[in-house]
């Protein structure tokens, strides 16, 4: 059946058909002459509405706002549009799509060379430093006060670099270096420190003789003019480590230390905490059976460094591994 919408015009007429089933069917392939003028005119006018139809969609579509407005503020972050943002003005919809989609994100540094060298060392380093670019192209960075100039995309390089410390050093020393980076929104930094510290000691010593200090402690002078610098050096940690540490504390546990019929040394700094006054704890058990031999004593380390140190050693001979506790 037809559907509505007639068209009247003079002599001619037109129905207006709702499916396209039925606009089709009143067009066989006329083998026996079955079509109509109407026929053809019903379907030219159903056609003809469609059009004005998609017409009036597409004004519609026109006349809508292509622009995002709301003062009210967001309640929750969405994308790249954080809880809390207004959009007082009108933004267009490319710009509300890329706050969505594409969050800003400040460019990222990083800065690397530091380390834990011995007080006298070396003070040359290497800082290798690198920036991702995520959003913004960059537009400085900044390596140890020196300007790099950038190429607005990621990029990495090193460059030299000098420490230092003082002749007169604390339990430690900090060299911070540090790098700057900004995309001209957002400036971020990242750092990298040198510190600087003493080592203590320990191991076994040989004196001759073999002097008992619990029985006569006045010949703690025979082991202290045993002990040189050089001693302290040569020290190879009497089964327990190397012999020596990087250390700002003289705390430490020795688990296994044998003297091998020999005295057990340790020596730190004069200046790390309770210098003066350590307490020993062997196989457990509070012990006092340790002489301090040597008090601001002035030990040149490997690289020719001097400063004050204190030494402690065994009251007698050792021949078992023993597990000391310095604290």
């Amino acid at each position: 059946m037809p559907g509505t919408g007639s068209y009247i015009g003079g002599s001619s007429s037109a129905d207006y058909y709702n499916t396209a089933p039925e606009l089709l069917s009143k067009l066989p392939d006329n083998s026996a002459n079955l079509i109509k003028a109407k026929d053809v005119r019903d379907s030219v006018w159903t056609l003809w509405n469609r059009v004005d139809d998609v017409s009036i969609i597409a004004g519609s579509a026109a006349s809508a706002s292509a622009y995002f407005q709301n003062p009210a503020a967001t309640p929750v972050t969405v994308g790249g549009i954080p809880a809390g943002s207004t959009f007082p003005t009108p933004h267009d919809m490319q710009t509300m799509w890329d706050k969505l989609l594409y969050p800003y994100i400040a460019p990222a540094p990083s800065l690397t060379g530091g380390s834990t060298r011995e007080y006298g060392a070396s003070t040359a380093l290497t800082l290798n430093w690198s920036v991702t670019r995520n959003t913004d192209p960059i537009t400085a960075i900044t390596v140890d006060s020196i300007p790099i100039i950038p190429t607005g995309n990621s990029q990495a390089g090193s460059q030299g670099a000098v420490g230092s410390h003082s002749p007169t050093p604390g339990v430690s020393e900090a060299n911070v270096f540090s790098m700057s980076v900004t995309d001209g929104t957002t400036p971020v930094g990242s750092s990298t420190t040198l510190t600087w510290m003493n080592r203590i000691y320990w191991g076994s010593l040989a004196v001759a003789g073999n002097p008992n200090l619990t029985s006569n402690p006045g010949d703690a002078s025979i082991v202290s003019a045993a002990i040189s610098s050089a001693t302290l050096l040569a020290l190879t940690g009497a089964g327990v480590g190397s012999g020596s540490d990087l250390s700002t504390s003289k705390s430490k546990t020795y688990t296994g230390i044998d003297g091998g019929g020999d005295f057990l040394i340790f020596a730190w700094p004069s200046v790390v905490s309770g210098a003066l006054t350590p307490t020993f704890t062997v196989n457990g058990l509070p012990n006092t059976a340790f002489t301090q031999v040597k008090t601001a004593w002035a030990f040149t380390n490997v690289f020719g460094f001097t400063t004050n140190y204190e030494v402690w050693v065994s009251n007698t001979v050792q021949n078992a591994p023993l597990m000391v506790v310095i604290s």
